[in-house]
């Protein structure tokens, strides 16, 4: 049937659809009158329901025609028979049939139709695997402490435990008053001796005891000695032995300061020739001098004598040779002839010259 034998319809789309939007009332309709029937039915999300509505009579194709195919709208089918759209949207065909005429624009959204009834339950489903185990929730309040039981029955009394630590001493209590002088004791063991006291006081002065014994003779101490002599005003010589030593001494003037000089030295100093083999144990001294010449002697306590010699010519009083040995003396050789008395003086006994005599001291001359 050619398009161009039917009727053109200028309603618009929506009249020439009235038996879909009659189909789709029906339907929603008994939708609506099995959710009243029953309310479980209305909980359930309603199922879309295809109605299918039949072409008007005499509007150009029905069941027999061929639906409308976009192609066909605005370009392009497989037989040749070719439409356009204009700028505004309207369609242009080109005079053939090809069926039923387009359809018209979507109608707006009727009302949700009731719920539909609740289908039968599924089969149960397989168990899905373990969810991973959620956080540890917050820890909830401790709750109010509960009433206190009833006693238990008295258990069986256990092993003794082990003695504990010793605790720490407690502080010393207030003395308690004085008890009653209790029986005298036993005498105990002696204690021991106590530490010595301190020194009392000096005592009085005892009687002199007996004396004692003599005591052995002590080591003979050191010898000490001196000899002096002046020729003239200005020389005085001296000679001295102290500490085991001799010494021969020049002063300028009788009783002037003393220049020492030590002859017993065995080695020189700058100041003090040596005077080898001074002899031990000296227990004398003695000087002599004559001229440029003088000697000072010792004694020994064995008896020897020994001398060394010094030059004091002038200025001069050196000493500078060692020491020799001289004659030991010896006991003197007694006479054969016996002593008988004693010799007669020559002249008046002690009777001094009249030269030496003051003149106070001479007698006075008789008168006459």
């Amino acid at each position: 049937m050619s398009r161009e034998h039917q009727t053109k319809l200028q309603l618009g789309p929506v009249p020439r659809n009235r038996a879909w939007i009659a189909g789709g009332a029906l339907a929603s309709l008994s939708l609506v009158l099995v959710g009243m029937a029953s309310p479980v039915v209305a909980a359930v999300k309603p199922t879309a329901t295809a109605v299918r509505a039949t072409a008007p009579a005499g509007g150009g194709g029905g069941e027999d025609c061929e639906p409308y195919d976009d192609a066909r709208r605005g370009g392009g089918g497989d037989d040749g028979d070719e439409g356009w759209r204009d700028d505004d949207g309207r369609d242009h065909y080109d005079g053939h049939d090809h069926g039923c005429p387009p359809p018209g624009p979507t109608g707006p959204t009727g009302p949700t139709g009731p719920t539909g009834a609740t289908g039968a339950t599924g089969a149960t489903g397989a168990t899905g695997a373990t969810g991973a185990t959620g956080a540890t929730g917050a820890t909830g309040a401790t709750g109010a402490t509960g009433a206190t039981g009833a006693t238990g029955a008295t258990g069986a009394t256990g092993t003794t435990g082990a003695t504990g630590a010793t605790g720490a001493t407690g502080a010393t209590g207030a003395t308690g008053a004085t008890g009653a002088t209790g029986a005298t004791g036993a005498t105990g063991a002696t204690g021991a001796t106590g530490a010595t006291g301190a020194t009392g006081a000096t005592g009085a002065t005892g009687a002199t005891g007996a004396t004692g014994a003599t005591g052995a003779t002590g080591a003979t101490g050191p010898c000490s000695d001196i000899d002096t002599y002046a020729p003239s005003g200005t020389e005085d010589f001296q000679a001295a032995l102290t500490g085991g030593k001799t010494y021969a001494g020049r002063a300028p003037s009788l009783g002037g300061t003393i220049a020492w000089q030590d002859l017993t030295n065995t080695v020189a100093t700058m100041t003090d020739p040596a005077n080898p083999n001074y002899p031990g144990n000296v227990c004398a001294v003695a000087i002599e001098a004559q001229g440029n010449n003088a000697y000072v002697k010792v004694l020994t306590e064995s008896g020897t004598v020994w001398q060394t010699h010094g030059d004091i010519n002038g200025t001069i009083f050196v000493w500078d040779e060692g020491w020799f040995q001289q004659t030991t003396p010896t006991p003197a050789v007694l006479l054969r002839t016996p002593f008988k008395g004693e010799h007669k003086a020559q002249g008046t006994p002690n009777k001094v010259p009249s030269a030496l005599m003051p003149k106070s001291a001479h007698p006075a001359k008789p008168r006459k």
